[in-house]
Formats: structure tokens, C-alpha cells, sequence
């Protein structure tokens, strides 16, 4: 019972051979949409039921490949996961002597799918007692000759955990790729394009919605990582930032400090600008920078829902920005859309804004010829009449730096992985070179050693070549085909209406400041970044602070008036317009009419002012009541184009003026009350004159 126990439960576990993966078809097959690449990631990264014993690998040497003369050796740990304590647990080194045929294999081995290898080493007891909880370390070795390795190639290990009673309690699978001097196989040439992105953290120019920038630019975060690991490397890298990080770090960095919401300072950041020093430092050593649209806008979304203006907006806005902070020599005629996806509408948007060259994910760039080997990545496209390149990344190399990395052990198997991609790469046809690009996901968050590790494999492994991006721009078409994206997984629709609006009060506000710009012009691509995507909330929020900004600083350009007094029929009744703002001139019409012509008329002709920041000026109207009491008048001050600023702002008028009926008797009543005075004083001088007689 015991021994069949332990036959039936590893094929169980690992999957046995009921779950057998079908062969893959060829690695030009792939006729997929994104969105059915991202699904399958999803689904490879759903939770599975954890093991008894969890196996970490924690060292492979030699690093990066096996000679013949090599040992294998290979270093790790147990972590018993469970609440039973085994005795006698014991590893064992499994491997294939066979390498690995596909790109396919290669991926269905690595999604721990199939069946182990069929060999192995002999196991070795490495704890009398595995407690609860309790954890061992061990360490396993193999000459490479006793492996039976054939040739260059990818071949499969596996470690496996197991009980006394041979039950498999765990295991861990990877790659080693084999390279024996003198493998007569051309190099396969690598084009990095390194981003270097965040999401916004500013609403309007001046506040800040958010302080998380800070640690990410500070020693060990996450884009001080980036840069470091591409300034150590002798590799090539096309630098992808978004100019808004840049700004946003700059901000940081002023001597003044910077302003969170609700006016709360922060202090000069000595992060920021260590970091912007150290950007400076790398991108004058690398390849190309290519900026993103500022905030990198979720491109296909805007371009589907008709808002191509703000992507060419925004991209003026990104190079502008780069430039003004001395990272001269930014190109916007590369571009790389949010997630590699792009439909004809994309590619319009994209070239009206100055793509020359568009980055696309190579899930929409297949193989037209159905090819098993992985083509050259370029397709030459007319777009709108223009031509363009189209230059496919490899989507299967994006997904493989995407895992986490920050795991125990998840450094070295995203090496291993790495490595074995890319020489199966080579090994699909080791007697033509090709070239191959590769990106990291927008907001890659890699361990620092495994941003370093692939940047020096690209360069030291025998099988690879470092070459800059403009070598895989000249390299000739080879089948590529581009299959547009369907549907927008990016910005909901309703999303950008509100966007939309917003964007109209923010140009509108912005067209009456002379020259017409504004601490809001970038809020516009901050509420349409890519960094919303599933994040909607977030983004809402982000456009929700910029409304409320945007309404005080509106408000802060107005009318004071808000009552006066209209003596007699008619008059001319002074009005104050104020600029309150802290800075920024402006210019502004107003426009007075009444709210009831009949009992009160206002004759006068919108006049033009420009008020500097902090600034007052009037405007004289001229108002003529036909009946006493209160009228309203509405004032309203307009933009340089005639559209109303807000509502309108109501003037109450008092009219305290007379008829002519009301003249008329009251002349006569004073006319008869002099008379009557006049009669007295005569009569009384009368009497005292004849009393001064007697």
C-alpha cells in the first residue's frame, strides 16, 4: 500500500500524465490578442494550494550556464508549511539529458505543467525532524558530464522534497542551459528599451496628492533601483521615461519644498534630487531617451474615444518637459503605447503626434508565416500616408520579467528563466542571427539584483549580443504581420467623459491667463495617465482634487459687488473685478445684463481687462430704473473667446428714484411752503415794527 501511495501521490501533485500539456504549436503560431495573454498570466499567478514543504532555490552555480568540465551545483532551503513534522525528509536533484525543442516547452514547463524530469540524482537525507514551521537549508551537486548532456540548450530540473515513505512533499522546478565551448551558434542581438515610469503624484502644478514618491526615488526603492542597475551595466538601454516623473521629482527638489493637499509643506527632498542627479549621470551613457506622452496616457483609449488632440497635446507637453530639465535630445518620433497595444486609430493618433517608430507588443505582431523559429521584429506600415516602423517586443520575455521577483528565491528563477529563453531563442536556428527587443512592464518593479543580472546576461551571455535599438530599427521586415487590438482594456468610457469635461473648464480657465498657461494645462493628461487602468478609483480621486482646485482658483477671479444703490432714474453705478490669485495675469470681459428689462435697463458694451495677480480694476456701467424698489442685474465675466467663466455672479440694485407726477408735487409743496414761510416773516416784522411805534 505504502509504495503505491508513493507512485500515485507525485503524479498528484506534479501533475502526472492526465495533465500532460498538449504540444505547443510553433512559437509563430500565436495568433493571440493581449488580452488573452494577460488572462493566462492572471490565471498562472492565482494562488495554488501551498505544498507541505516549500523548496527555495537560493544559488545556482555556475551562474548563467554549464560547460562540460562544470559541476552543477545547487543550493536552497525547506520550509516545512504544514502543522505535521516529517521524519527523514530528503532531496533529490531531477534533470533531462534531453533539451528542451520550443519556446512552447519552455513555457508549459515553467508554468509547472508535464510531467518532471525522468532522471535524478540520489537523494540525500538533510533532517532527521522537519518541525511545523521548521525550516532547513541544503545543498545538492552533479558533474555535468554524468548528466549526459547532448549539445547547446535548454534543459529542464526539478528539486523534490520527500518524506520517509518516498511521499513527495514538495519540489521546484527551473532551467540550466548548457553552452560547451565552441558551439558553432550566431549570437541573437538584444535591444533593451528600460522604462523608467511612475504614476502622477500632483493634481494641479503646485499640490501634491500623495508623498510616495519620496521612497521610491530614495536608496532601494523601486526607480532608484532602475537607474542604478542600468548605470552599472556595459549594456545598451533606450531609456522610456515619463516626462511627468521627472517633473514631479524636480518639484520635489526645489529649495522652497514642496505643497501637499490642504497646503501642508514638505521640505526639500535630498532623494529627488540625488536621483535626478544619478538620471542625469545614465542617460548620457545610454542608447536613446524616448519620452512618453506626459503622465503616459492610455493612448488607445484617448484615440478610440476621439480624444486624439490630447495625446499630440501631451506629447508636446513631455518633450517641453525634458528639455526644460536639461535632459536635451528626447525624441517623441519613438513611442512605446501603454501595455504594447495599439489598433488603427492608435497608430493614427500616435503619428499625428510624430511617431516614426512604434513599440508594439509582438502578441499583435505575430508571424504571417507560421514560422517555428521567432522572426526579426520590424514591419513597415503606411499610417494615414506616413511611413512608419512597427517594431515588435517580445511579448513572452515581457511576461517572464514581470514575475515577482521580491519572493524568496524569485531572483534566481527569474535568471534561470531568462537565460533559457533567450538561448532557446538562439537555438531555434543557431546558424541565423536575429534580433530580439525586450521591455520591461511600464511600473516594473524588479529586485535590484535581477535588473542588474539580466542587463549583464545580455552582455556576457556566449549565445547573446547587446545592440541599441536603432540596430533592431534597421534590421529588414520578416513577416510580421500587425493584428490590430480589438476593444480598449484600458480607460472605461465613461471614464474619460468625465475626463473630458474636466479637460474643457481646465483650457477654458487656462485661455483667459496671458500667455495663456496655467498651474492646471497638465492636469489634463495626469487624470488620462495609463497609470489608472484598473485604477480607476485612484484616477477619480486624482481628477476629483483637481475639480475642487480648480474651483477655488476660479473663484479666486470675480466680481465683488454684490449690492448697490441707484439714486434717482438713472446712473452710473461702479464695478469691481478682482484677480486674487497668487500669481498670473489675466484677461476678462465683462458682461452685464438685467434680469428684468422692463423695471431696470443696463446700457453698456463688455469691456476688456487685464489684471495682474493680486490686482483690481472697475468697469462703469450705466442703469436706468423705471420703478423704485430691487432689480437684479447679472454679471458675468467672460473668457478671451465669449464663453461665460461659471454662472453668473447677481448684483442687487436698489432703485430709490422719483416720477415726474411725484416731482411735480412735491415742487408745488415746496413751492407753497416757501410762500407760507415768506407770508410769516413779513407778517412778524409787520407786528414788530408797530410795537417799536408805540
Amino acid at each position: 500500500m505504502k509504495r503505491l501511495l508513493a507512485l500515485v501521490i507525485p503524479l498528484l501533485l506534479c501533475g502526472g500524465p492526465a495533465l500532460a500539456a498538449t504540444p505547443s504549436p510553433p512559437h509563430g503560431h500565436a495568433q493571440q490578442t493581449a488580452r488573452a495573454s494577460r488572462a493566462r498570466v492572471s490565471r498562472a499567478r492565482a494562488p495554488a494550494p501551498k505544498p507541505p514543504v516549500a523548496v527555495t532555490l537560493s544559488s545556482i552555480l555556475p551562474r548563467g550556464y554549464l560547460k562540460a568540465n562544470s559541476t552543477l551545483r545547487v543550493h536552497g532551503r525547506l520550509t516545512n508549511q504544514s502543522e505535521t513534522a516529517y521524519q527523514r525528509v530528503s532531496v533529490q536533484l531531477r534533470f533531462s539529458s534531453q533539451a528542451m525543442t520550443s519556446r512552447g516547452q519552455v513555457e508549459t514547463y515553467g508554468d509547472d505543467k508535464g510531467l518532471e524530469p525522468p532522471q535524478g540524482g540520489l537523494p540525500r537525507v538533510i533532517s532527521t525532524t522537519l518541525q511545523s514551521g521548521g525550516q532547513q537549508a541544503w545543498a545538492l551537486s552533479i558533474p555535468v558530464r554524468q548528466m549526459n548532456l547532448q549539445a547547446f540548450g535548454v534543459y529542464p530540473i526539478s528539486v523534490e522534497a520527500r518524506s520517509s515513505t518516498g511521499v513527495l512533499l514538495g519540489h521546484q522546478r527551473t532551467f540550466v542551459t548548457y553552452y560547451p565551448t565552441g558551439t558553432p551558434a550566431q549570437k541573437t542581438k538584444v535591444a533593451w528599451v528600460w522604462p523608467v515610469v511612475d504614476q502622477p503624484h500632483r493634481a494641479d502644478d503646485s499640490t501634491f496628492v500623495d508623498d510616495h514618491l519620496e521612497r521610491q526615488l530614495g536608496s532601494g526603492g523601486r526607480l532608484s533601483n532602475l537607474v542604478t542597475a542600468a548605470a552599472r551595466t556595459s549594456t545598451p538601454v533606450s531609456w522610456l521615461i515619463d516626462p511627468s516623473l521627472v517633473d514631479d521629482a524636480t518639484q520635489m527638489g526645489d529649495t522652497d519644498g514642496y505643497t501637499m493637499k490642504k497646503g501642508v509643506k514638505r521640505p526639500q527632498s535630498v532623494a529627488a534630487n540625488d536621483w535626478l542627479t544619478a538620471l542625469h549621470s545614465a542617460v548620457t551613457t545610454g542608447d536613446r531617451l524616448i519620452a512618453t506622452p506626459y503622465a503616459d496616457p492610455d493612448v488607445m483609449a484617448l484615440a478610440q474615444h476621439r480624444m486624439s488632440g490630447d495625446v499630440k497635446l501631451a506629447t508636446q507637453q513631455g518633450t517641453h518637459t525634458l528639455a526644460d530639465a536639461r535632459l536635451g535630445g528626447a525624441t517623441a518620433s519613438v513611442t512605446v503605447p501603454p501595455d504594447g497595444l495599439a489598433d488603427q486609430a492608435t497608430l493614427s493618433a500616435l503619428v499625428a503626434s510624430g511617431s516614426r517608430t512604434i513599440v508594439l507588443s509582438s502578441a499583435i505582431m505575430p508571424d504571417s508565416r507560421f514560422e517555428t523559429f521567432t522572426p526579426d521584429p520590424v514591419v513597415n506600415k503606411k499610417v494615414s500616408g506616413t511611413g512608419v516602423k512597427l517594431v515588435a517586443y517580445d511579448d513572452t520575455l515581457y511576461k517572464i520579467l514581470d514575475t515577482d521577483t521580491q519572493e524568496p528565491g524569485g531572483t534566481l528563477l527569474g535568471e534561470q528563466r531568462f537565460l533559457a529563453e533567450t538561448a532557446m531563442i538562439t537555438g531555434e536556428r543557431p546558424q541565423q542571427s536575429r534580433t530580439v527587443v525586450i521591455t520591461p512592464p511600464r511600473r516594473w518593479n524588479p529586485s535590484s539584483a535581477f535588473a542588474k543580472a539580466v542587463l549583464t546576461y545580455t552582455a556576457k551571455a556566449p549565445w547573446l549580443q547587446a545592440v541599441p535599438l536603432s540596430a533592431a530599427e534597421t534590421v529588414r521586415p520578416a513577416g510580421r504581420v500587425f493584428q490590430p487590438q480589438k476593444g480598449s482594456p484600458g480607460l472605461s468610457k465613461n471614464y474619460l467623459r468625465r475626463a473630458k469635461d474636466l479637460s474643457t473648464d481646465i483650457r477654458q480657465f487656462t485661455s483667459i491667463f496671458v500667455p495663456p498657461a496655467s498651474d492646471f494645462t497638465l492636469g489634463i493628461p495626469r487624470i488620462e495617465s495609463s497609470a489608472w487602468n484598473g485604477q480607476s478609483r485612484h484616477g477619480s480621486d486624482l481628477r476629483g482634487t483637481i475639480e475642487d482646485e480648480l474651483t477655488a482658483a476660479s473663484n479666486k477671479v470675480k466680481v465683488l459687488n454684490d449690492g448697490v444703490t441707484l439714486v434717482g432714474k438713472s446712473g452710473r453705478i461702479p464695478i469691481t473685478i478682482s484677480n486674487g490669485l497668487d500669481r498670473g495675469t489675466v484677461t476678462v470681459k465683462l458682461h452685464a445684463y438685467s434680469q428684468n428689462k422692463t423695471r431696470l435697463r443696463v446700457d453698456s458694451v463688455d469691456r476688456t481687462l487685464v489684471l495682474e495677480h493680486g490686482h483690481k480694476d472697475q468697469v462703469t456701467l450705466h442703469m436706468q430704473a423705471s420703478a423704485n424698489g430691487i432689480a437684479y442685474v447679472n454679471l458675468e465675466l467672460l473668457d478671451p473667446h465669449g464663453h461665460a467663466l461659471g454662472g453668473p455672479h447677481v448684483l442687487h440694485v436698489r432703485a430709490t428714484g422719483y416720477g415726474r407726477t411725484a416731482l411735480l408735487i412735491t415742487g408745488i409743496s415746496l413751492a407753497v411752503l416757501f410762500v407760507g414761510v415768506g407770508i410769516r416773516v413779513v407778517r412778524r416784522r409787520a407786528e414788530r415794527a408797530g410795537e417799536s411805534v408805540e
